[in-house]
């Protein structure tokens, strides 16, 4: 899943929450709750001779594209199946799928990017529960590579001990979120090294405000203008050098805190609020709801530092839209280089990913008089898992002719550099033709029949060299630091109390950066952060996180 996506269906969980919420309840559902699957799973049997007809709502990035693609066609071959696929952007998830789900049209099969949404579905009937043992013997190899880089998302589709759906794996989501910084402004300001710890980039962007990195004359430039719009971003590379997350579920000592609650946090606060007042923080980035003034200030040289900046083709100067390119046609003398996490207290470099637990793929509730279509579904999610040829083909089409895997960067007859990695091959390739033939690809969505990206597993096998390599120096997943229950909206309560606590709990860490308020308040802070609700949110990480250990033990986590 490319960064644009990630940003996406961030966005788009957050319309959902409160999309869920309007849902109308189905009063019999919760009577459903307690009974027993209606499914007797030993006596399924599924003919493999019999073509089975699915409706099928995959991941929504790919809202354009169109049935009977190449990719669905070859799934249909291999699996015996008839696939109706659904396609919804951000915004028809959010507003025209709950509308279908009440009106009866429910798919069956649906993706859904947040364990809320899950419990609204559960909640009003629309799907079934799919147990445990299940999934563990028709996919033995595709619960090894969840188990492996995303087992924290068994909670995600899991409700008083009982599974609702499919959980999905997106491994490369593992390596931690990183930085950039103006090289050229370093050596200009007597720096010779990208800064590692946090004295380190204190003193730089002292020098970036001070020490006149652009040479004008003028002090007219700030060290950083910190991201704000989202809490995932907020502050996160220093609060990650001190330790925590400030926005996320730790564990400390066994049992689960609120990482914005820790004095470590405080202190790292402390340190914020004094770089505002030396000046060092670009005064308007309070301001910057949309994320926009981030990218905006590095470009045009107001700024020494961003985050985040995760991937290597931020440097390509050949790509016009690349963060150099942008950067180079403001300041022709810059110099960009990647800034990976700082180093915490005792040297060890931390930064906060995601972790690689990403969505459930639930199963509508009328498969409960069609279960065979459940067991076709998990049989086909394994043999991808197991497959690398069919993996590929199901997230890139087929290779020798939709995509081929140049190991090196060559310049072609006419001119064109093809760089190393997967390609896409004519008439896939150019940006005219590709409009037109993209339908053959679905719309090249590479994760909307499986959902899931085994990037350890296959895909950095066709990555370029210079990917793998710049991973390698600049994204180790050792570093990475994470949400200890994957996502904190996975608790009960979280519908009811989540967004205010987080809400609350940026707005008074901006108040006291800036010096709004006082940095000494931390503990009247961390009162009323309980009282609206944390406490709740804290009390049921804790049943959770006692949960969690027992739903590992029983799908073979660590084994």
């Amino acid at each position: 899943m490319t960064l644009k996506e990630k940003i996406f269906l961030i966005a788009v969980v957050l319309v959902v929450v409160l999309t869920a919420a309007l849902i109308p309840t189905d009063p019999k559902s919760r009577e459903r709750l307690t009974q027993p699957s209606p499914v007797n799973w030993d006596a399924v049997q599924d003919d493999l001779a019999q073509t089975l007809a699915l409706s099928w709502q995959g991941i929504i990035s790919y809202a354009s594209g169109k049935p009977d693609s190449w990719i669905e066609r070859n799934l249909e071959e291999r699996f015996n199946l008839e696939l109706n696929p659904i396609f919804m952007d951000g915004n028809a998830y959010a507003k025209r799928r709950p509308l279908m789900l009440c009106g009866g049209d429910i798919p069956d099969v649906m993706w859904s990017g947040d364990p809320l949404q899950v419990r609204a579905n559960l909640r009003n009937g629309f799907i079934m529960e799919i147990p445990y043992e299940v999934i563990l013997e028709h996919c033995p190899t595709y619960v090894k590579w969840l188990n492996t880089y995303g087992k924290e998302a068994w909670l995600y589709a899991q409700y008083k001990g009982k599974n609702y759906g499919l959980p999905t794996v997106c491994a490369g989501a593992n390596r931690p979120r990183i930085s950039c910084w103006r090289m050229d402004w370093l050596r200009n300001v007597g720096i010779d090294k990208v800064p590692e710890t946090v004295d380190e980039m204190h003193e730089a962007l002292y020098r970036f405000r001070h020490n006149d990195p652009d040479g004008n004359g003028i002090q007219d430039t700030y060290g950083w203008s910190p991201v704000i719009h989202h809490w995932s971003l907020a502050f996160v590379e220093v609060f990650a050098a001190y330790g925590v997350l400030a926005f996320d579920l730790m564990e400390r000592d066994g049992k689960v805190i609120w990482g914005g609650l820790l004095p470590e946090t405080k202190e790292a606060l402390r340190e914020l609020r004094k770089w505002y007042a030396e000046d060092l923080l670009n005064p308007d980035f309070p301001l910057d709801t949309q994320g926009r003034q981030n990218e905006i200030a590095f470009v045009n040289g107001k700024v020494g530092y961003i985050h985040p900046v995760d991937h290597l083709f931020y440097y390509d100067e050949t790509d016009p839209t690349s963060l150099l390119s942008k950067t180079l046609a403001f300041c022709p003398s810059a110099e960009l280089v990647p800034g990976p996490p700082l180093r915490d207290k005792d040297g060890v470099r931390r930064g906060r990913t995601w972790g690689g637990a990403a969505h459930i793929l639930q199963f509508g509730r009328q498969l409960e008089q069609h279960p065979e279509k459940v067991i076709r579904i998990l049989d086909m999610m394994e043999a991808i898992a197991c497959d690398e040829a069919l993996y590929m083909e199901a997230r890139h089409g087929k290779r020798g002719l939709h995509w081929d895997y140049n190991p090196e960067t060559y310049v072609r007859a006419d001119g064109k550099k093809i760089k190393e990695g997967v390609i896409s091959l004519p008439p896939y390739d150019e940006s005219d033709r590709r409009r037109q033939n993209m339908a053959e690809l679905l719309d090249g969505a590479c994760m909307f029949y499986f959902a899931s990206a085994l990037d350890q597993v296959y895909d950095e096998k066709y990555m370029a060299a210079a990917d793998r390599e710049w991973n390698a120096r600049n994204k180790r997943m050792e570093w990475g630091m994470m949400n200890v229950l994957g996502k904190s909206d996975v608790v009960t309560s979280s519908g009811r109390y989540l967004g205010d606590l987080v809400n609350y709990q940026m707005t008074v860490f901006i108040e006291m950066v800036v010096g709004d308020r006082d940095i000494d308040t931390f503990d009247d802070f961390v009162s009323e952060w309980r009282r609206r609700g944390g406490d709740v949110i804290i009390d049921e990480a804790n049943q959770m996180f006692e949960e969690m250990q027992g739903i590992y033990e029983m799908v073979g986590v660590g084994e």
